[in-house]
């Protein structure tokens, strides 16, 4: 998940990125060790039950991911330049996809290694894009489903700024509600059919414009129609959402997915964004610093997973805690993170920054 860093004002939203990137990492570990009784420990055996069952960290920091992105990533719109949707497209392009075919890399070499997994050509193809679900493929890193997500909420974003709606207040409260509106139309009809549709993405959207929304209500010049206008999306939100989560998950479909586990984790995704925005924002440079690596973090984290379970595997591990490998995958995929970060991010948001501030030559030509 992505996200602008703005050295100045907004560096405690790089912190929250940076502990959902463990958190994601923390709960892949906690479910497969939960699921398998790997653990000996009976205090940590209940706090992965809870954690699967109940309290789903994996869905917890996606929802905060969604609502950083919004704070964040619409306002590189603003910035002063001639031609300013290109220059989005070019800086998201370069933010987005060169770390990410490094890790589909680094996955297509590792993986088939330590888990003996088969991924087809048509497969690899498709997860080249990005776009692999919408085209009918599975995505090779399960965390690749929310950068889909993304992608369309860039593609919305565009849309509204075109339409000078995107940096209004009302522009971002009325995607908000059409979103919402989508997620339980999506439901109805996933409840009535039994067909697996994504309601995920228009509940995604929906939390990214909330984001937007409380991006608006940081502003010095917000006031009290603003603060009017964040509680009552706010509100809307938390009673659709239930209703969202009955409708689509009253049925198992495959993931184990229970509605009062998703509604949790969106009641405390937003809820822990909000606080870490306000009344508890985090600015120590130890969770800045995860928070500018926090795109690989993500990235990796599956990868490395799957290596420090290969080396150290759960039965060997039985006379220590299942903390343990959850210590080694954090440290081995901070240092995979950090080399992504150093020699791949970098550099590729470099050439986007140049190549977004070259301007066409109709545009130049133009200005003289």
């Amino acid at each position: 998940m992505s996200a602008e860093r703005n050295p100045g004002r907004w560096i405690y939203v790089d912190s929250i990125r940076g502990i959902a990137a463990l958190a994601v990492i923390y709960i892949h570990i906690a479910e497969v060790a939960y699921k398998n009784r790997f653990s000996t420990y009976a205090v940590e055996h209940y706090l992965f039950y809870f954690f699967s069952e109940y309290f789903d960290l994996g869905k917890i920091a996606v929802v905060m991911f969604f609502a950083v992105s919004g704070f964040v990533i619409p306002f590189s719109l603003l910035k002063a330049n001639k031609v300013p949707l290109r220059s989005f497209a070019i800086s998201r392009f370069c933010r987005l996809y060169p770390a990410y075919w490094g890790s589909m890399v680094l996955a297509l070499l590792i993986i088939p290694l330590v888990r003996g997994d088969v991924f087809t050509l048509s497969q690899i193809i498709a997860n080249g894009t990005m776009l692999q679900q919408f085209l009918g493929q599975q995505n090779i890193l399960g965390v690749y489903w929310t950068l889909q997500i993304e992608i369309l909420f860039y593609v919305v974003s565009a849309m509204l700024f075109y339409v000078r709606l995107l940096h209004k207040p009302e522009g971002a409260a009325g995607a908000v509600v059409f979103f919402l509106f989508c997620a339980v139309a999506m439901g109805a009809a996933r409840y009535g059919t039994g067909i697996k549709l994504p309601v995920a993405i228009p509940l995604g959207l929906t939390v990214m414009f909330w984001g937007l929304l409380r991006r608006h209500g940081a502003s010095e010049e917000a006031g009290v129609h603003m603060r009017r206008l964040i509680l009552a999306t706010s509100l809307l939100i938390i009673f659709t959402v239930p209703v969202v989560s009955l409708l689509s998950y009253n049925v198992d479909m495959g993931f184990g997915e229970t509605w009062y586990r998703y509604t949790i984790a969106y009641y405390a995704g937003m809820a822990l964004f909000a606080l870490f925005t306000t009344k508890l924002r985090i600015t120590h440079p130890v969770f800045v610093w995860l928070g500018a690596i926090s795109y690989s973090v993500y990235l990796l984290g599956p990868v490395a997973q799957p290596i420090v379970e290969y080396v150290l595997p759960y039965r060997q591990l039985a006379p220590y805690p299942i903390h343990v490998t959850i210590i080694l995958t954090f440290a081995l995929t901070v240092i995979m993170a950090y080399l992504s970060y150093r020699f791949i991010e970098l550099p590729s948001q470099k050439l986007g920054k140049k190549l977004a501030s070259r301007q066409p030559a109709h545009v130049a030509g133009s200005s003289v």
